[in-house]
């Protein structure tokens, strides 16, 4: 990309820092949205995106920063994010975050009126994103089933809980019970004070893998189609991709399961029908997981003398980088275990606990991440994320970039998720108003001015006032 070198006192803590082409990169992006353009890989395909909260509307907002015109087709009181943690009506700020680069058309879908306007500009679409609970959109008149006789080349993705195909296929779903559901909660290990489980993430990590997963499913559709010239629907789920990001976790090895996993199951349900506790099972999970004892004490975070650092040595030689910068001679996660509940061994893991958390403690998080980085041992101090839109690096990098919110003024968002050398990705603009485009995609469909007048007359549309 033709960046400048980055210029640091300290390679990932937060020092002084230039930050080469960061500006250039922000101010492209700004004149992007000044003049409505586009000039990503997806330029010229259209999107209707019938979705609320994470999944549908950040699979959206990826397509948006690719160059694709994505239309959010929302019910007349707007998306439910619209409204919540906002301080200004209409103008939530996940909302804002999730709905980059849109442009917002508003339908009254309960009335046959409105399902005949969304029929018709799906004859003018490429791809429909829908994250509606399965069997509504059977209702509502822009099914699958629907819309592919109107219109044959329409890459249909559906964004379920469950998926389609088992009896949870129309239950509710959300982000946190599917982590509780599919497993990814324990794999946390995080409790409460009560000893319950916690998320494993802070953000909706299954909402957000699906929105990614179904936006890779659209570009591969979108290139199938133009040797076949056909559509296609494309079903994506949160407990498909809840279990995708669990590994090993939830996949089976007759050999390894022999004796890693088959007797940690039958531990823990012995435990669960004498009535132990969640906290209960959930150390003896990782008790009997002899395989990742060596992560845990080079893969987590220890108290230094003035914040936190985090460990991230993964591979054998990272970890050896960490027991040499560390002084530690003596570890017993580098040798074969035999029996991982070995009273011994326990006693051993401790003290090897112990000694990298005090030897940690009595220098600083900038003294520890440069002298294990120098080392070979990937390291890194634990940020608040409020604060890192002004990091050095994410400013060096051009991670944020500035956009004008038509209702609520300038924002610092997060930028594209990558870039690209010749078809540029960019935020195009920032999160539309309720029905902020109204008029404007009608047009563009097809409908003239008095068709436009009348269904806005009948409240079968509605636009930003």
């Amino acid at each position: 990309m033709g960046r400048r070198p980055v210029t640091t006192t300290s390679v990932i803590c937060s020092r002084p820092c230039r930050a080469g082409s960061a500006r250039t990169f922000r101010r492209a992006a700004q004149v992007s949205q000044e003049q409505g353009g586009t000039h990503g890989p997806l330029t010229g395909i259209r999107v209707i995106e019938f979705s609320q909260v994470v999944a549908g509307p950040s699979c959206g907002r990826v397509l948006a920063e690719l160059g694709a015109d994505v239309i959010k087709i929302e019910p007349p009181e707007g998306d439910p994010y619209r409204n919540t943690g906002t301080v200004v009506p209409n103008e939530g700020k996940r909302f804002q975050s999730l709905n980059l680069g849109k442009r917002s058309l508003s339908v009254d879908l309960s009335k046959p009126e409105g399902q005949a306007v969304v029929q018709r500009i799906a004859k003018t679409a490429d791809v429909l994103v829908i994250n509606y609970r399965h069997g509504v959109a059977d209702r509502l008149g822009i099914s699958y089933d629907t819309l592919s006789k109107i219109n044959p080349a329409l890459i249909y993705c559906r964004i379920t809980g469950f998926g389609v195909h088992s009896a949870a296929a129309t239950l509710p779903a959300t982000d946190p019970m599917m982590q509780a559901y599919s497993g990814l909660m324990v794999a946390g290990g995080k409790v409460d004070a009560d000893g319950l489980p916690e998320s494993v993430s802070a953000t909706a990590i299954a909402d957000y893998t699906t929105g990614l997963g179904s936006a890779i499913a659209i570009c591969a559709a979108l290139y199938a189609r133009r040797d076949t010239g056909r559509g296609q629907l494309i079903d994506a789920s949160l407990l498909r991709s809840a279990l995708a990001v669990q590994d090993t976790n939830v996949m089976r090895e007759p050999v390894y399961d022999s004796t890693q996993r088959d007797p940690m199951v039958a531990a823990l349900e012995a435990i669960r029908v004498r009535g132990g506790t969640y906290r209960e099972m959930l150390e003896k999970r990782q008790g009997m997981r002899s395989s990742t004892m060596s992560l845990r004490f080079y893969s987590g975070a220890y108290q230094a003398s003035d914040g936190v650092i985090m460990l991230g040595a993964l591979t054998p030689n990272s970890r050896a980088s960490a027991r040499r910068v560390l002084g530690i001679t003596d570890d017993p996660t580098d040798r074969p275990v035999e029996n991982a509940s070995d009273p011994a061994y326990l006693a051993g893991l401790q003290r090897l606990h112990d000694q990298i958390a005090t030897t940690i403690r009595g220098n600083t998080v900038h003294h520890w991440v440069d002298a294990l980085q120098a080392g070979g041992c990937p390291a890194a101090p634990v940020n608040f994320p409020e604060l890192m839109s002004e990091d050095p690096i994410v400013q060096a990098e051009g991670l944020m970039v500035d956009v004008v919110n038509e209702t609520t003024g300038p924002q610092r968002v997060v930028n594209t998720l990558f870039e690209m050398s010749d078809t540029p990705t960019a935020v195009h603009r920032a999160s539309p108003p309720l029905g902020g485009h109204t008029q404007d995609v009608l047009a563009s469909s097809g409908f003239s001015e008095a068709e436009i007048a009348a269904l806005l007359a009948a409240g079968t549309v509605h636009a930003r006032v």
